[in-house]
């Protein structure tokens, strides 16, 4: 992150603690390494390799975890991670110069905050709140961060460490999206049993989850997972999603009602696409924009 040459073991606080990590993922041949530090001035907080993904839930008593599976904590990891929790609080003392590693230490210091990732190249910020956490305007908040310290538009996305059975975002701030508010991406990933929907509208994109094996509900219930993260989004739950056409040789069609606190139907949505999760996902996000 700093562009510095030469080695990256010979850098400073978070591009310290970065460069350490991938190269222990690159030697052991893994896909994703995360590791769990507790810093005085934070909390616990997680930081994953490679640094654009976010690292998941991780159990509140695991000190790291990695993509395959790896064995129980050696040595090499605990060195790891000491090694980056001295790091991380030279970087809070020391002040970074990279304005994306500014973005990601403001934002650790924000309630609730476990977890950042952050995408240089594609202008992402991706923050992963923790579990139990009920902050109102954290998505607010984390926005006046990545304003404050980067020059340029960046998408930001607000994620929930604990997947949709908590609320990491209430309902006290009105929002309007200054753009259309839009599906954005639908991946169901089965080694984890979740489907994954991507949704956004004006600065703010989210993500949400829900159990891959209820099908068709689930990408009801993902996509306003999502929706409930938004600030000021009103609650929304699945009436009910039934596929009205699918063939060979035309899209997969999916209609849903959605329903407010008192179960009083608000809204309807239809959409198509490939696969009956694709389908549904749209079709919630356009009962949501009506």
């Amino acid at each position: 992150m700093t562009g510095l040459d030469g080695d990256p073991l010979e850098r400073d606080g978070l591009a310290l603690a970065y460069a350490a990590l991938e190269h222990v993922r690159r030697g052991a041949g893994l896909e994703r390494l995360t590791v769990a530090v507790e810093n005085a001035r934070l909390g616990r907080q997680l930081l994953t390799v490679p640094r654009t993904v976010l690292p998941g839930p991780l159990d509140s008593t695991a000190g790291w975890s990695a993509a395959p599976p790896s064995g129980d904590e050696t040595g090499d990891v605990a060195v790891l991670r000491a090694l980056c929790r001295v790091a991380l609080r030279a970087a809070l003392v020391e002040g970074p110069t990279d304005p994306f590693d500014a973005v990601e230490l403001a934002l650790r210091e924000l309630g609730g905050v476990e977890a950042i990732a952050v995408d240089p190249e594609h202008d992402v910020v991706r923050v992963q709140v923790a579990v139990g956490t009920t902050g109102d305007d954290l998505a607010r908040r984390t926005l006046e961060v990545v304003r404050r310290h980067l020059d340029r538009s960046v998408v930001v996305e607000v994620v929930r460490g604990d997947g949709p059975a908590a609320a990491a975002a209430g309902t006290s701030i009105s929002w309007v999206p200054s753009s259309p508010f839009e599906l954005l991406a639908v991946r169901s990933d089965p080694s984890r049993g979740e489907v994954e929907v991507h949704v956004g509208g004006g600065d703010v994109r989210t993500v949400g989850r829900a159990p891959l094996a209820r099908g068709l509900l689930g990408a009801v219930e993902a996509a306003l997972d999502a929706w409930h993260q938004r600030p000021g989004a009103p609650r929304r739950s699945v009436g009910w999603a039934h596929t009205i056409e699918t063939s060979s040789d035309s899209p997969v069609v999916v209609a849903v009602a959605l329903e407010d606190a008192r179960r009083v139907t608000v809204a309807h949505g239809i959409g198509d696409g490939t696969t009956q999760l694709d389908a549904a996902a749209r079709a919630t996000v356009d009962a949501l924009s009506r």
